[in-house]
C-alpha cells in the first residue's frame, strides 16, 4: 500500500470489471476465511442481511455517485463517520468494514480520519491503532455527569499542565502492510493562557503547527508521508519549561504532584534562579486536546469511528464543538450504532430516544444536507437482574421499531442486526458459540468481525443494486484511463 502511494500507473478499468468484483465479493462467503466459517452458526439469519430502505434509496444517490467517480475515475475522497458506544470505541466491527473498503478492489485507502490518544484518558484505544502517552493528563468524556471540558466530535478531551507531556500514535501498529499514511494533521485544541504550542517530531525535526484561530485548531503540513505521530507541547516560556524538565529528570519528581510549599523549597534548585511566582505559574500552563484529523490528498475512502463507552444519543448532544469539528470531515455517509445504552433500562423512553436522534441528525445535516444515513439496530442483549441471573431484554425489539421510524422520517436505511443475529434471546446462542462475552451485551473479537463482514456485505449489495440500474455503455464508448496505485 505504501508503494502504491509512491508511484502511479495507468490502467484501463471497464464497468464489467466492477460487476465481476461485486459478484465475486457477494458470492464468496466473507466468513469462509481461516479465522471462522459462517456455516457453523445456524442461528445467524443471513437471508435477511441487507440494507432496508423504508422510503427508497434516493438520499443515497449522492453517496453512490461519489463511489462511482472513485471507482471508475479514481477521483475524489469519500468520508464515512460511524457513531456508537463501546461497540464502536473498541473499533473491531467498524475497523473490519474500514479495512475491507480500503484494501479490497478498488483498494482505495485515503485518510484515516479522526484519531485520539485514548490511553492518555485512561480508556481503551480503538483496536485499529496504538496510542501511548507521557506525563500527567486529565480527561473528560461525554458520558460523565459533570463535563469539565468543551467536547468536540469524538466526545472526549484530555488536558495537561505537565512540561514533559507527550503523545505517540502508531496508525499501522497492527497492520502487516502499512495502510494508513498522512502528511497533514489538524489538531483541535487550545491553550488556556495562549502560552503552549503543540509540535510534531518527525525525522528528528520539530514542526510547529499554524494556529487557525477561527477553528481553534493547529494545522501541520509535514514534508513526507508517515504513519506515526509524536506530539509534544512547547511553552512560550521555554526557559521555565527546560528548567522544570531538568529538575524532574534529575530528581524523578512529578511536577503535578507537588504542593505549593514543596515548589517553594525546590525553587533554589532551578537553573537561572527562577522566581518563585514563575515556578507557581508553571503549574497553570495547560493545553486541552479534543481530536486529531490526519489526512492526505489521495483519492479513496476515509472512515472515522466515533465511540465512547457507555454513550447514549444524548451524550453526543453534550458536545458543543461537534458540529464545528465535523465540518472539517463532512461525511458523505453516517452510520449510527447508538442505542444499546439508551435501551438498557427497565422502561425505555421512546419519545426521548427519537427526539435526541432528531436533534443529532439535524446537527449533522447542517454540515452536509445530502448526507446518507444508515441506522444499525441494537444487538440482542440480556439485562442483569442480580449477580447470577440475566433475563431476556425486550427493549431490543422496541428499539428496532424506533430505528425504522427514524429511517422513514429521515429517508435513511436500516441494517437490522437484531433480526440478523437471531432476534430476542439470540445473544445466548452467540455466547454459547464463543462469539460474545459473558455480560451478554458485548461480543468478542470474532463476533465483532462477523458483524463487520455482514454489514460490509449488506452495503455492497446496496451499491451493486445501484450499479445494476446505471445506463449500459456502448462497446465503442471511450473510457478514460484510470490512475491507480498498486
Amino acid at each position: 500500500m505504501y508503494l502504491r502511494m509512491q508511484k502511479k500507473y495507468n490502467i484501463w478499468v471497464f464497468r464489467p470489471t466492477i460487476y465481476l468484483f461485486l459478484f465475486l465479493s457477494l458470492c464468496t462467503n466473507p466468513l469462509q476465511a481461516s479465522e471462522y466459517s459462517l456455516e457453523k452458526y445456524s442461528f445467524i439469519n443471513t437471508d435477511i442481511n441487507e440494507l432496508n430502505f423504508p422510503l427508497g434509496d434516493k438520499k443515497f444517490q449522492q453517496f453512490y455517485k461519489k463511489l462511482d467517480t472513485l471507482i471508475f475515475e479514481n477521483k475524489g475522497q469519500i468520508r464515512i463517520a460511524h457513531f456508537g458506544g463501546s461497540h464502536i470505541q473498541a473499533d473491531v466491527f467498524s475497523n473490519r468494514v474500514r479495512e475491507k473498503l480500503a484494501t479490497q478492489y478498488p483498494g482505495q485507502a485515503s485518510s484515516r480520519g479522526f484519531v485520539f490518544p485514548y490511553s492518555a484518558a485512561r480508556t481503551n484505544t480503538p483496536s485499529s491503532y496504538a496510542s501511548y502517552y507521557k506525563g500527567k493528563w486529565d480527561m473528560s468524556r461525554n458520558v460523565l455527569r459533570e463535563i469539565s471540558k468543551p467536547l468536540g466530535l469524538l466526545g472526549i478531551a484530555v488536558s495537561t499542565t505537565d512540561p514533559q507531556a507527550e503523545i505517540t500514535l502508531l496508525l499501522n501498529k497492527y497492520n502487516p502492510v502499512p495502510i494508513w499514511l498522512f502528511n497533514r494533521v489538524r489538531l483541535f485544541g487550545f491553550s488556556s493562557l495562549n502560552d503552549v504550542e503543540p509540535q510534531i517530531l518527525l525525522d528528528s525535526i520539530f514542526y510547529k503547527g499554524v494556529l487557525d484561530t477561527s477553528s481553534a485548531s493547529y494545522v501541520f503540513e509535514l514534508p513526507r508521508l508517515t504513519d506515526s505521530l509524536i506530539l509534544s507541547f512547547r511553552w512560550n516560556d521555554s526557559l521555565l519549561q527546560d528548567s522544570l524538565l531538568n529538575l524532574l529528570k534529575i530528581d524523578s519528581l512529578n511536577l503535578n504532584s507537588l504542593k505549593k510549599e514543596e515548589v517553594l523549597a525546590l525553587d533554589s534548585m532551578f537553573y537561572d534562579s527562577l522566581a518563585v511566582e514563575d515556578t507557581l505559574k508553571a503549574l497553570q500552563h495547560q493545553f486541552t486536546m479534543t481530536g486529531l484529523l490526519v489526512e492526505n490528498d489521495f483519492p479513496g475512502i476515509s472512515y472515522t469511528n466515533i465511540g465512547i463507552n457507555g454513550a447514549k444519543v444524548e451524550s453526543y448532544l453534550a458536545c458543543p464543538k461537534l458540529e464545528h469539528e465535523l465540518k472539517f470531515f463532512k461525511p458523505d455517509l453516517v452510520i449510527f450504532s447508538i442505542g444499546i445504552n439508551d435501551a438498557n433500562v427497565e422502561r425505555f423512553n421512546e419519545k426521548k430516544f427519537l427526539s435526541d436522534y432528531d436533534s443529532l441528525i439535524q446537527i449533522i445535516q447542517k454540515v452536509n444536507p445530502g448526507v446518507a444515513i444508515i441506522f444499525t439496530t441494537n444487538n440482542d442483549s440480556f439485562r442483569k437482574k442480580n449477580r447470577w441471573r440475566y433475563i431476556k431484554h425486550p427493549n431490543g425489539e422496541i428499539a428496532k421499531q424506533n430505528f425504522y421510524k427514524l429511517a422513514q422520517k429521515h429517508k435513511a436505511a436500516v441494517w437490522d442486526l437484531f433480526s440478523i443475529m437471531g432476534g430476542l434471546g439470540s445473544m445466548a446462542e452467540w455466547e454459547k458459540a464463543k462469539l460474545a462475552k459473558k455480560d451478554k451485551v458485548h461480543f468478542n473479537s470474532t463476533g465483532y468481525k462477523i458483524i463487520g463482514d455482514l454489514f460490509y456485505e449488506a452495503l455492497l449489495k446496496a451499491y451493486s443494486h445501484h450499479l445494476s440500474h446505471l445506463p449500459a455503455e456502448s462497446p465503442s464508448s471511450k473510457i478514460k484511463p484510470q490512475k491507480a496505485y498498486p
